[in-house]
């Protein structure tokens, strides 16, 4: 299946992509082999204009084709983690948190377990924005918001779902580390009352700590998303 207009869009990012190509790359099967026919048909056209693809590569994003499910099922973060072997830091099964705590560990987390990809094509910062780091939760929701409004089905901020698979799809494609150095704070809350952060992302693997909303330090930021 051709996606119409994605030679042009990623002519226009300067080949920051992941497209069906990339992903089956990465996750080792046909995307849209594990799509509706709904689903198929609202993913056949990138849904940017040239404009919204000519300030992505000035903003440094990339343009990301997200699916729902694999061959196996729901693409959560625990089924992702079976396919992209060693992907993650092997500790996120052993025990992290921001408190420390051994018990804290994703497979016991629900957004781990259930939440995944919204199934659609979406641009998204590499770096967090520099206006998230060093602040806390909610300061830097007022900082997503002040790019301005966004749709329900489109929140400024990633999942934890959304951020494992754009970077550890990204690094088997692209062969780079993204979030190398920094975290990207989700909006997926975790038993504890926290919110999962992704990062530091180096040759053991993605980490993934809980942070509560009060924390704040100059590598905990957000990758806004649109």
């Amino acid at each position: 299946m051709n996606v119409v207009g994605l030679d042009e869009a990623s002519r226009a990012v300067g080949g920051a992509v992941l497209g069906p190509r990339e992903i089956a790359a990465a996750l080792g099967f046909d995307p849209f082999a594990v799509l509706s026919a709904e689903e198929r048909a609202a993913v056949a056209r990138i849904p940017f204009a040239a404009a919204d693809l000519e300030r992505a590569r000035a903003d440094g994003e990339m343009l990301v084709l997200r699916l729902a499910r694999g061959p196996e099922g729901p693409l959560t973060m625990l089924q992702l983690a079976g396919r992209v072997d060693g992907g993650f830091d092997p500790k996120v099964h052993k025990g992290v948190g921001y408190l420390l705590r051994d018990e804290w560990t994703i497979d016991e987390q629900p957004f781990a377990a259930a939440e995944t990809c919204r199934t659609g094509w979406w641009l998204v910062r590499r770096e967090p924005l520099p206006a998230t780091l060093n602040r806390g939760y909610r300061e830097q929701e007022a900082a997503l918001a002040a790019l301005g409004p966004a749709r329900p089905e489109r929140p400024r901020r990633r999942s934890a779902a959304e951020i494992a698979f754009d970077t550890l799809c990204w690094q088997r494609a692209h062969d780079e580390r993204l979030l190398a150095g920094v975290w990207d704070w989700s909006r997926s809350e975790t038993l504890d009352g926290g919110y999962a952060a992704l990062g530091e992302f180096g040759p053991q693997g993605l980490r993934v700590i809980a942070y509560s909303g009060a924390v704040r330090f100059g590598t905990l930021g957000a990758c806004p998303q649109r």
